[in-house]
């Protein structure tokens, strides 16, 4: 079964509020899934919200993913310590499932097979939507030509979107991202209810 997972968007400093979460989680011991909104491109800021952020008549706010009842902690810890940290909650949402769009090109058979195989075996809970397009080409014709050559041996392409339980497509955009060829949009939350 998958587990329940919360937005947590937090007004102030993002190095601040990483901080806070990390301090908190190792001097309580616990351990748990933590995503971190600019780690995964989740922080989408409008030109409206840009705008009123540098007029000052808003405040920066950072987002935390984290597991159904660490979110009550976090919150509680945050609101006891809101007159000496700078820190305070905007909102917490659950969050049903997530997303992300990907493209990706490769001519190395090496990379192609790691990418492959994480495109192949997804993690539970994680699909690719329909639509969803990979390829890939042995072309023996182009075997020892030079890698700047307009002829390969070995093409992998691909495009579409991914999306499913929210641990599962975090972990893969952690992955996928590694790679230069690839390219991930922002992640997509799914929300449930706000709290």
């Amino acid at each position: 079964m998958n587990e329940s997972y919360f937005e947590v968007v937090i007004g102030g400093s993002f190095d601040l509020m990483k901080g806070f979460v990390v301090g908190f989680l190792e001097g309580r011991g616990i351990e748990g899934d933590i995503f971190f909104g600019e780690d995964y491109h989740i922080e989408r800021e409008s030109p409206v919200g840009l705008l009123m952020r540098l007029t000052g008549t808003r405040d920066k706010t950072c987002t935390v993913i984290v597991g159904s009842g660490l979110h009550k902690l976090l919150t509680a810890a945050l609101e006891k310590r809101r007159r000496v940290i700078p820190l305070h909650i905007v909102k917490v949402r659950q969050v049903n499932a997530a997303a992300f769009d990907i493209l990706f090109k490769t001519y190395s058979k090496e990379i192609g097979k790691e990418i492959n195989d994480l495109l192949s075996r997804l993690p539970e809970g994680v699909t690719r939507e329909s639509g969803f397009e990979m390829h890939e080409k042995f072309i023996p014709e182009g075997k020892g030509i030079d890698a700047y050559a307009p002829l390969h041996d070995y093409e992998l392409n691909g495009k579409g979107r991914i999306s499913g339980a929210v641990k599962g497509v975090f972990d893969l955009y952690y992955r996928l991202g590694r790679f230069e060829v690839v390219e991930l949009e922002d992640m997509e939350l799914i929300y449930g209810e706000a709290l």
